[in-house]
């Protein structure tokens, strides 16, 4: 009975040690995130590493998590700049038709509705892209370009996972101890579309070979 309790391939120490990355790579990508600009390179480092270790089980995963960060940062850092100004710019907008809104300006009920749901495939195209810089390689233009397309051929998963990470923040914000699980977790729900999604563009395993 001992034996099997404090033997390390027992199904609860299986489980501790994904609960223990989960809760590492959410912190990683927490602080490698907080700079901002460094956020699409923290984010392809956390699909990476919890798509590899903690979906398939492999080991070493924040030494995955940083070879990944400091791999993909040329690219991902003018990729979040260039993206992530195009979503301020979309967002200020929408506060304008917002607050036209609850001036009663006439129309302006249907056009807020109608840009929010626009905005639903830029923002998609931004969750698309740094999973997409963890399987493939591109240039700038490339990736931008690309995640885009993904985000309109595979249409209903991005809305699906638009929503799905709006509400996971909004939770995360209002109560913050979510945030200990909800990145890493956050990115392991995308993957179950996304990992689809690229093996149709890959001809074997959607998941890069281990890096020794």
């Amino acid at each position: 009975m001992w034996r099997k309790l404090f033997d390390p391939t027992a199904l609860f120490w299986r489980w501790m040690s994904t609960l223990a990355d989960v809760l590492l790579l959410s912190l990683l990508w927490f602080f490698t995130s907080l700079p901002l600009l460094t956020l699409g390179a923290a984010t392809t480092a956390l699909y990476d590493a919890s798509t590899r270790c903690v979906r398939t089980g492999e080991n070493g995963a924040w030494l995955r998590y940083l070879r990944t960060f400091w791999r993909e940062l040329p690219v991902a850092v003018p990729a979040t700049l260039l993206w992530g100004g195009l979503l301020t710019a979309l967002a200020w907008s929408l506060r304008l038709l917002w607050q036209a809104m609850l001036a009663k300006v006439a129309g302006a009920p249907l056009a807020a509705a109608v840009y929010a749901v626009a905005l639903l495939i830029p923002v998609g195209a931004f969750l698309w892209m740094f999973p997409l810089l963890s399987r493939f390689t591109f240039s700038l233009g490339g990736l931008l370009r690309t995640s885009l397309q993904f985000s309109l051929a595979y249409l209903p998963f991005t809305v699906l996972i638009v929503v799905f990470t709006a509400a996971v923040g909004l939770v995360s914000l209002l109560f913050l101890l979510p945030m200990l699980v909800t990145p890493c977790l956050t990115t392991l729900f995308w993957s179950i579309w996304m990992e689809r999604a690229f093996r149709k563009h890959l001809p074997t395993d959607p998941l890069p070979p281990s890096e020794e």
